[in-house]
């Protein structure tokens, strides 16, 4: 029988098409077309929202070594993006950091496309309708949870000792998937907040500089807080109604928990980084967070960095590499 060439080209993206649909939750499936410019390998598995989660694996698929999960912060965008016609990662130092020591497994978050990037892509406002309701604590931490259970199927892990490391918004991500795995051994917050992001939130509105259209007044700004809180929690799960760039729906999920909740339903070992400068985070948030786990006799590492913002730079140290630095911290503390 006579197949078109056009027909051919398409047979393997059917013939994965139809391996992922058939296959059972949290099992990988390798993708025959893999980006052949990026040094990972992309895998799919499904989810117990039997969603197709999208998730990339580093370095030499033949060498056995642990699994990193690395957790994006805030935003609707993709851990990839194209400049001048070559495909860049936002994961660039971490992959290079874990290189020969650890695979990094990175997930692509539901309703964000491969490359997709907006104008402000850390607010959500441009983002898919889909990403605007998938993007709630739960469905993340569930898509994460997903490539990680199914990347520990693949020969290439050692199931001895895994990491879940996020940033920001990540932190608490990083700390539910822990929660969600008793196989996960460390886990590393990155300015990821201590108690409730909501008290991040007053404590800004109480120094003055929550919102950036209002006056600098502590008390005006805790009032305008205290109003679009209740308003939140009116319409919880509205995914189309805003609050500081992000849908309600997101906000009252994320609330909800906190990464010190989270973090105490694990016996993982616990990394804490925060710079003291950060605007973000809140600082008092992180010493809550150490306090706490210390006190419940919790294995826990604080690193607090005078004067780093919430990408752990340092103003009068522009040479200073503060990313790359709190991750080969992270790194050593893994794998000592």
């Amino acid at each position: 029988m006579w197949i078109s060439t056009a027909t051919r080209n398409l047979a393997p993206i059917f013939a994965l098409l139809s391996a992922v649909s058939a296959q059972s939750r949290y099992q990988p499936a390798k993708d025959p077309q893999s980006p052949p410019d990026i040094s990972y390998t992309r895998y799919y598995t499904l989810d117990r929202f039997d969603r197709r989660i999208t998730f990339y694996v580093s370095g030499d698929q033949a060498e056995r070594l642990p699994l990193v999960v690395s957790i994006l912060g805030s935003g609707a965008y993709s851990n990839f993006i194209r400049i001048d016609g070559r495909t860049r990662e936002a994961h660039r130092a971490d992959r290079e950091i874990f290189t020969g020591k650890a695979h990094l497994v990175i997930v692509e978050k539901p309703g964000v496309e491969f490359l997709e990037h907006h104008a402000n892509s850390n607010l959500t406002s441009q983002a898919s309708a889909e990403f605007r309701r998938e993007h709630t604590l739960e469905r993340w931490a569930e898509a994460v949870s997903a490539a990680l259970r199914a990347a520990r199927e693949l020969p290439l892990c050692d199931p001895s000792r895994c990491l879940t490391i996020g940033s920001s918004e990540g932190g608490i991500v990083a700390a539910r998937v822990a929660a969600m795995n008793r196989f996960v051994t460390h886990v590393a917050s990155l300015a990821g907040d201590g108690p409730t992001q909501l008290f991040g939130l007053l404590e800004s509105a109480r120094d003055g500089h929550l919102y950036e259209d209002s006056p600098q007044d502590p008390d005006q700004q805790t009032v305008r807080l205290l109003a679009d809180v209740a308003a939140i929690e009116s319409d919880p799960d509205n995914p189309d109604k805003y609050f500081l760039g992000h849908p309600y729906r997101r906000w009252s999920t994320f609330w909800s928990s906190s990464t010190m909740e989270e973090l105490l339903q694990t016996k993982a070992r616990v990394f804490i980084a925060q710079g003291t400068a950060d605007r973000n985070a809140s600082v008092a948030g992180s010493d809550v967070l150490y306090a706490t786990l210390l006190a419940k006799g919790r294995d826990v590492t604080l690193r607090r960095i005078a004067g780093a913002d919430h990408a752990f730079q340092i103003a009068d140290q522009p040479g200073r590499d503060g990313w790359r630095g709190i991750f080969e911290d992270a790194r050593n503390w893994f794998l000592q």
